[in-house]
């Protein structure tokens, strides 16, 4: 389910991926762990919002566009690291697999039928039911 307010997934260990920033699209809202994508001008939407060309990572901040014609005038970064992220029907032999997203907030192992179809990580291990996927936007 998209994310309605800010969601800040656990990291496995200390900041390593890279991190860009990205001024948010007009009249989109980024939440604290959206997963995201930039359209074609640049700017910074939520996964599931029509346009999106390139998957860029985890928003490690808010940002509330909506009403504004303009991109917003503050960047939001975007990690790439190890999440503990839900991904339903992952199991050990999941390792490895490649995982996709149907929104900002919502994983899962297949590609879905529309919307953004690219990958945005890869299962990198389970622990104590708690699935941890390498977010991978570069």
């Amino acid at each position: 389910m998209a994310l309605t307010a800010n969601a800040k997934p656990d990291r496995r260990g200390p900041a390593r991926g890279a991190s860009f920033g990205y001024p948010v699209a007009p009249g989109e809202v980024v939440y604290i762990g959206s997963l995201c994508c930039v359209n074609a001008a640049g700017q910074l939407q939520r996964l599931q919002t029509a346009g999106g060309v390139a998957f860029v990572g985890v928003a490690t901040s808010y940002y509330n566009n909506v009403g504004n014609a303009a991109a917003g005038t503050v960047n939001v970064v975007c990690a790439n690291d190890e999440f503990a992220m839900a991904v339903p029907g992952a199991v050990m032999a999941s390792i490895n697999a490649p995982v996709y997203a149907t929104d900002d907030n919502t994983l899962q192992l297949a590609v879905p039928g529309s919307g953004f179809v690219g990958k945005v990580g890869n299962i990198i291990g389970i622990e104590n039911g708690v699935t941890y996927v390498k977010v991978q936007g570069y």
